[in-house]
């Protein structure tokens, strides 16, 4: 990327969507990235249009990666691993030549007004586009606030979620969309490395930092705290102690959050296991999967980095594209890949990014107005059928009669993760034991927002309004309970992926995973 005939205009504008109607402020002190999802510096379309910004204006750019734990299931889990990517975010920054300053908010510093107080030093705002949770709420916040330009850019997925016209219900027809848009949305790709080509000095005088926080009455935590906090165990569960946050939500010491272990399991599983994916994906012990939706959802890798490598393992180019059957929504056969490959591909993309669809069109994206028609209708007509009823406390614990089930809860509980077949089963169990579907609705996003890594995501309210009938047909036999949504039984689960191995590793009295050495 090169500041020569920069204009206002970003080259990756459908990317790109202004949050109000004020200009630029061309006497302002730098470009503001406010980092909030998109958690990196590669493939990140929204540092593509900061730094596009600060060449046109001739200002220097200040990133501020946040993280808040004032927010409902801020946790010690959800905290670690975040923080682990703001350490190797620092490294990356600072030998990339650009100015970044990682900011959590504890127990000491509050939040509250910081982007508003620093948009007024600033030339514009540049935020991540984020269709859920916190990310979003911050990012519509900063639009009212901010009394600067505010541009939210979406580094989210292969298609730019404007592209479409509004939420698909089916991945039939996303996948269709997709297959539409494909070639143009390879040219809305964010660069790897943002400033390869960029040769002026761009870096933030951060003495002139200084005297801003100052001004400003602004306070950002110590970086050997960060550190702290980032080293895990023992020494990161003491410095989180004063932190109002939820402590029996604790880290997991087997994985560790940021750029470095993403790209790390991304070449594993593309070297050992994406070969193998469609034949092993739902082996309960070693499934053939990719592990990396934390890393994902955080943004501490791209779904760029991890499609390309795909399409680079099988040296792919659009050429390879079945044409006829673009826009007919094939599963297979139209990617021109391995069986493999393209069921991945399926994965990360068309379930992925239905998902990200969904809830940016959708507000009701977490909740049961979300599910289909039929679906509200048959739950209704059984709403009143008998069934094995349990606690919230129960099922969260993992105290039911079904060991099965227990065993996917626990590794939930102890890791932050599930097993990919059994999360759907999880689910819809939880229907099956529920007082009614809301109350179903509102056990499995708890449980899910509380303990998942990946909780909190677009993925995670596709998944569990998945088990109510979204994103799905009407089947048959008609069933108590579940009327004509889509039944799923722990004893043919258990048949079909020979569990025996899991359940004895995730057994009530098995061991909490430790560390793989490093």
């Amino acid at each position: 990327m090169s500041d020569a005939g920069a204009s206002s205009v970003s080259v990756v504008s459908p990317r790109v969507r202004s949050l109000n109607d004020i200009d630029m402020n061309a006497s302002g002190e730098f470009v503001l990235y406010w980092m909030t999802a998109t958690r990196r510096y590669h493939y990140n379309a929204a540092l593509d249009r900061a730094i596009e910004i600060s060449l046109d204006l001739g200002k220097p750019l200040l990133v501020v990666e946040c993280i808040s734990t004032r927010h409902e299931w801020s946790s010690e889990r959800v905290l670690t691993f975040v923080v682990q990517g703001m350490v190797d975010n620092k490294s990356i920054f600072e030998q990339k030549g650009i100015s970044y300053v990682p900011w959590i908010e504890n127990h000491i510093v509050s939040g509250d007004g910081m982007l508003s107080k620093l948009s007024t030093k600033a030339c514009a705002v540049v935020i991540d586009d984020f269709p859920t949770y916190l990310p979003r709420w911050v990012m519509e916040r900063a639009s009212r606030t901010c009394k600067v330009s505010v541009e939210a850019v979406d580094s989210n997925g292969v298609l730019p979620m404007g592209y479409a016209d509004g939420a698909h219900k089916t991945a039939y027809s996303f996948r269709k969309h997709m297959q539409k848009s494909l070639h143009r949305a390879l040219s809305t790709f964010p660069e790897e490395d943002s400033m390869e080509n960029v040769e002026r000095d761009i870096s933030f005088d951060m003495s002139r930092f200084s005297e801003i926080v100052d001004e400003l009455d602004l306070e950002f935590p110590p970086l050997e705290w960060i550190w702290r906090v980032a080293e895990g165990g023992n020494v990161g569960r003491k410095a989180m102690e004063p932190l109002d946050i939820d402590h029996e939500v604790f880290p997991v010491d087997s994985v560790r959050g940021g750029y470095f272990s993403a790209i790390s399991i991304l070449e594993n599983f593309i070297e050992r296991r994406l070969g193998n994916y469609s034949e092993g994906r739902n082996d309960a012990e070693n499934p053939a999967v990719s592990g990396l939706s934390p890393w994902l959802h955080y943004g501490h890798i791209s779904s760029f980095r991890v499609v390309k490598a795909v399409l680079d393992k099988e040296n792919w180019t659009y050429d390879s594209v079945c044409i006829e059957d673009t826009g007919r929504g094939s599963r297979s056969g139209w990617w021109g890949l391995s069986e493999s490959s393209e069921s991945f591909l399926d994965q990360i993309i068309t379930w992925r990014e239905l998902g990200f669809n969904f809830a940016h069109f959708r507000r009701d994206h977490n909740t049961l107005d979300s599910i289909p028609r039929w679906a509200k209708k048959t739950l209704n007509e059984h709403r009143d059928d008998e069934r094995t009823s349990y606690t919230f406390d129960e099922i969260e614990g993992a105290k039911t009669e079904d060991e099965v089930w227990n065993s996917a809860q626990r590794q939930l509980l102890r890791t932050g993760h599930m097993h990919n077949y059994l999360r759907m089963l999880w689910g819809k169990r939880i229907l099956e034991w529920s007082p009614d579907p809301e109350t179903a609705a509102d056990w499995m996003i708890r449980i899910n927002d509380r303990w998942a890594l990946d909780g909190r995501d677009p993925n995670s309210y596709t998944g569990i309004f998945w088990v109510l009938g979204r994103h799905d047909r009407a089947w048959g036999p008609e069933r108590p309970i579940f009327g004509k949504v889509r039944y799923m039984s722990s004893a043919n689960t258990k048949r079909k992926l020979k569990l025996d191995a899991y359940l004895t590793r995730w057994a009530e009295d098995a061991p909490i995973p430790k560390s793989p050495p490093r």
